[in-house]
């Protein structure tokens, strides 16, 4: 039996070894990759002029308020803003019945003009861009109050009990 467990000490010993001797380099590969992952990362994530990367950033519950509005700004920097209702309704302070009649004019001269494939597709990714300014606007209000001064919003959690203080300094107040 000793010479059993003498035997397997000799293979565990020289596995631990081998082991050792892996480790380090293991490491460092798994390290180097890590590296230039999180490099690779931060210098796509800064150029903010050719992707509408701002679109996701508002789903993200870690993003930073500030990289958003400045992915937001930087991407319209390069490409043209869709116009939003205000803007439409602004233009020479039409009223409402002038704006619809133009609309229907507009929408019986494109009946009778043929729209190419690629109008389409820019007239649907005008539509889409619209809604996503918007989406992006209503989510700056939307946190706008819980941004901290490091550009970190505060989860639901903190909200929750922020919100819970008030309820309570209120009651001592009404008291």
């Amino acid at each position: 039996m000793k010479n059993y467990l003498h035997c397997h000490q000799g293979v565990y010993s020289r596995f631990q070894q081998s082991f050792k001797c892996l480790l380090l380099p293991v490491a460092l590969f798994i390290l180097f990759l890590s590296n230039v992952h999180a490099q690779d990362k931060s210098i796509q994530s800064k150029d903010y002029s050719t992707e509408p990367v701002w679109i996701k950033m508002m789903d993200d519950q870690n993003v930073n308020y500030f990289e958003a509005r400045k992915a937001f700004d930087e991407y319209w920097k390069h490409h043209v803003k869709p116009a939003g209702e205000e803007e439409e309704m602004s233009e020479g302070q039409k009223d409402s019945r002038e704006i619809e009649k133009e609309k229907r004019k507009n929408i019986a001269k494109d009946k009778k003009k043929k729209v190419s494939e690629e109008d389409l597709k820019k007239m649907n990714e005008n539509i889409v861009m619209k809604y996503q300014v918007k989406r992006f606007e209503q989510w700056t209000r939307e946190v706008k109050p819980y941004v901290q001064d490091d550009g970190r919003i505060l989860n639901d959690l903190e909200r929750m009990e922020i919100w819970k203080k008030q309820q309570e300094e209120m009651k001592k107040q009404q008291k």
